[in-house]
Parts: structure tokens; C-alpha cells; sequence
């Protein structure tokens, strides 16, 4: 377990490294792209950027969890690393929009680690365990977005004063990185697939169709719960630099402060939070009080001026309650799901998650104007709102 974590949090910390850095790249083709002659604005070609990485995401990321219940974890989780290397290597030669947009796809498509990661993670612990392995992934989350950011904004500066562009060193860096996870997965992790699947086995199972984990509305309801809550965390995700840009003038190296600082919250949630709340608690009591913490950081922002308190306050309220969501959904889902198709299910639900990435960021860039921002976060308000009626509906079935 220790090693899936700590290979993991190598490829986050690599990502965060890249994140902060990337709503600045679109600055100089601001102006030069139009959809049926609109211009698109900094904020649209930013957004773009996130959304584009989600598509591929999407589509890619059912098909990883997927051949990881056939090849193995380790096999498909080292390869997923590989493909992130790569990407990060085109990312900082990129000399073009096309080529950004480009990099960022490949990218996507090899997020398959967070779902593979996961049903490694199932495998090795029993019910009563899987929600605190499941925030501890999460804590791995929070600790790369609370380093990368950091890390990033200094590359990013030594890049641009060496005579590279500002994603070239961060791009290098972060391209290492992933090809050290790969190795450290490749080498350390042991083969956690159940015995009687999977390449040791000779013979794969059978594979059911996707469609079997959508066959009943309470399924339905629960996968759905993936795209709205990882809509309403990207979303806000997505604007926060051009929220601090426009409105408090900050640049990227105080967005990856504020970044930072919204990682280590995740992180102390996750890791010292999340299995303790599932055990006393559960799942479903926490999804109603990460909804609530949500919204109260919307709230914050809808209602006061901006200012560097408020971002300081509002902007972690929004992140944190959002943590929980994922590890509390994932944990129902591992306990509903049959245990040799835990590759398949947890892959389907990273891959639909990416759904609500994909909007969310072209929603946000829609939604979001400087002069009138609030309603970009009664749109955000509205998905931990939803989160809470099914909480509560779920709650009254009397399920856990």
C-alpha cells in the first residue's frame, strides 16, 4: 500500500507542478481564435485547457480500469506513468495553442492511474477499511496539489528568466517525475489483482458490459453524483486564477501559494479525516457535511467584496468540502461492486467524473466576467446542493 501511494503522489506532484501555470500559457493567443465569430477570451481558451485534459480523460479512463482487471495493476498503473511522461515532454515544447491543446489531451488520456490506484486500493482492504484507503488516496492528492503549485511557480520563473518559455522547465521537471513513478510501479508495487483473475490466472474472467453498472436508478443516481461533484471542484478550481488575477491582481506564483495552502487542507482531511468520519459517521452523513462546507465557501464569495481574506477563506471552504465526496463515493461504490470487477467500476467512475471536468471548466469560462462573477458560483452552489438531496435521499432509503 505504502508504495501505490507513494508512486502515486510522485505523478500528482509532477501534474501539480504544471496546473498553476497553465490558465497563463493562453495569454499570447488571446484574440487569435473564434467560434462563430466570437473571440474567445483568456478565461474560454483557459478553461479549454482543463476541459480538453477531461475529455480524454473520459474516454480513456473506463478503458484503463478495465485492462487492469485483465493485464494487472502493476502493468497497466507503470504504463499510465510512461504515457504521462510523454505528455508532459510535448507540453513543454509546445510552441503553439494547438500544440498545448495537443499535449493536454495525451495527458488525459493517460489518467487512468487515480482509478487503477483505487482498485488497487480495494483490493488490498475489506469493507470496513476501503473508505480510509480511499481518503488516503485523496490525502495523496492534497499533498501534490500542495507541493506541485509551489514547486511549479518557482520553475516557471527560472524557466522564463533563462531564455525558455515558462512551461519548459516545469514541463521537464514534471515529465521526470512521472518516468520515477513508473519505475517505482513498476519495481516496488506487488500484483494486488485477485488470484483467480488476471494474467497469473491464464484466463481473464469475463468482463461484464459497463451498462451493468448502470442497469438500476439507484446506480444511475450514484454515478451521476461523480459528475456533478467533480463539476462543482473543477469549476472552482478552473476560475480561482482568473477570479485572483482580475480581481486582486495576484500572478502565478500567488496562485500557487493559494494553491498549496488549498492542498494541505485536503491533505489533513483526507489523511487524518476522512476514515475516522466514514467509521462514525459514514459515507453518506459526510457527504452532507463536505456539501455543507461547500456551500458556506460559495456563500463567502457570492456576498462579499474580494479581497485576500475572502480568497483565503472562501476559496479552501469550496476545495475541502468537495474532498470528501470523492473517497465517500468511491467507498460506496467499492462495497456495492463485485470484487473481481473493482478495476472495471472504479474505472468507469474516474472516467464519467471526467465528464463533469469536461464541463465544468467550459461552464465556468461561460459563466465567469469579471465585472459580475456571482453567478459562475450560484452554478458551483447549485452542484453541492444536488450532492446534498441525494445524500439525503439515500439516507432516508436507509442505506449506508
Amino acid at each position: 500500500m505504502p508504495a501505490i501511494l507513494f508512486a502515486i503522489f510522485i505523478d500528482l506532484l509532477g501534474f501539480g507542478i504544471i496546473v498553476p501555470i497553465l490558465p497563463f500559457l493562453v495569454g499570447p493567443y488571446v484574440g487569435t481564435v473564434s467560434i462563430g465569430g466570437v473571440v474567445l477570451d483568456e478565461a474560454t481558451l483557459g478553461a479549454g485547457l482543463f476541459s480538453i485534459y477531461s475529455l480524454t480523460a473520459f474516454a480513456a479512463g473506463p478503458l484503463w480500469g478495465r485492462l487492469s482487471d485483465r493485464i494487472g495493476r502493476r502493468p497497466a498503473l507503470a504504463a499510465t506513468f510512461i504515457g504521462a511522461m510523454a505528455s508532459y515532454i510535448m507540453l513543454a515544447f509546445s510552441d503553439s495553442l494547438l500544440m498545448l491543446f495537443v499535449a493536454r489531451a495525451f495527458s488525459g488520456a493517460m489518467a487512468g492511474n487515480v482509478g487503477i490506484a483505487m482498485a488497487a486500493m480495494a483490493d488490498l482492504t475489506d469493507e470496513s477499511n476501503r473508505g480510509r484507503a480511499m481518503g488516503m488516496i485523496g490525502a495523496v492528492f492534497g499533498l501534490g496539489f500542495a507541493f506541485g503549485p509551489l514547486v511549479g511557480g518557482q520553475l516557471s520563473h527560472l524557466s522564463s528568466a533563462g531564455g525558455g518559455s515558462a512551461i519548459l522547465l516545469p514541463g521537464l521537471v514534471a515529465a521526470s517525475l512521472s518516468l520515477i513513478a513508473a519505475f517505482m510501479a513498476y519495481r516496488f508495487i506487488a500484483e494486488t489483482t485477485p488470484s483467480d483473475q488476471g494474467p497469473e490466472a491464464g484466463m481473464p474472467a469475463v468482463r461484464p458490459p459497463w451498462s451493468t453498472f448502470l442497469k438500476t436508478p439507484s446506480q444511475l443516481a450514484l454515478f451521476s453524483m461523480f459528475i456533478v461533484t467533480s463539476a462543482g471542484q473543477i469549476m472552482a478550481f478552473t476560475i480561482m486564477p482568473f477570479w485572483t488575477k482580475d480581481l486582486l491582481l495576484w500572478n502565478q506564483d500567488d496562485v500557487g501559494n493559494l494553491m498549496g495552502a488549498i492542498g494541505l487542507c485536503i491533505a489533513a482531511i483526507q489523511s487524518l479525516a476522512t476514515g475516522p468520519l466514514f467509521r462514525s459517521i459514514g459515507e453518506l452523513k459526510a457527504l452532507v457535511l463536505g456539501g455543507g462546507v461547500h456551500l458556506i465557501g460559495c456563500a463567502v464569495i457570492i456576498f462579499s467584496t474580494p479581497s485576500f481574506t475572502v480568497a483565503l477563506i472562501a476559496f479552501p471552504l469550496i476545495m475541502s468540502g468537495m474532498t470528501l465526496s470523492f473517497p465517500a463515493l468511491n467507498s460506496l461504490l467499492s462495497r456495492r461492486t463485485d470484487r473481481h470487477h473493482q478495476g472495471a467500476a472504479l474505472g468507469l467512475s474516474s472516467g464519467i467524473s471526467a465528464l463533469g471536468r469536461v464541463a465544468g471548466p467550459l461552464a465556468a469560462g461561460f459563466l465567469y466576467t469579471k465585472a459580475s462573477p456571482a453567478p459562475l458560483f450560484y452554478a458551483i452552489a447549485l452542484t453541492s446542493g444536488t450532492l446534498l438531496l441525494w445524500s439525503f435521499w439515500e439516507l432516508r432509503k436507509g442505506e449506508t
